[in-house]
């Protein structure tokens, strides 16, 4: 997978990262969601430290993640349920069909 240098820039800092040319818009994209939610951090909040609002940050999208992997696991749960009763529905359904 080729890969570039690309420079991000997030809360007034310059950063060269290395990555896969076919994910630098994404990665532009995060980028510019970290710089925004960091600037809207500091207008928010009384937090004057940058390693404090980075921290801060972090943890706001690291709990954003955590309840959307939590979602994803039970609409996986749910989907295989209704699967399963489908399945058996479909089952049923060819061994009346059959006798």
């Amino acid at each position: 997978m080729d890969t570039q240098v690309v420079n991000i820039h997030v809360f007034g800092r310059t950063l060269k990262l290395s990555c896969p040319i076919n994910e630098i818009d994404a990665l532009n994209l995060a980028a510019q969601d970290l710089d925004d939610r960091l600037n809207k951090l500091r207008r928010k909040t009384q937090l004057m430290n940058s390693d404090q609002l980075i921290i801060t940050a972090a943890l706001n999208i690291s709990y954003e993640l955590t309840k959307e992997k939590l979602k994803n696991e039970q609409f996986n749960t749910e989907f295989n349920e209704r699967l399963k009763i489908l399945q058996q529905l479909l089952e049923n359904a060819l061994n009346f069909s059959n006798q």
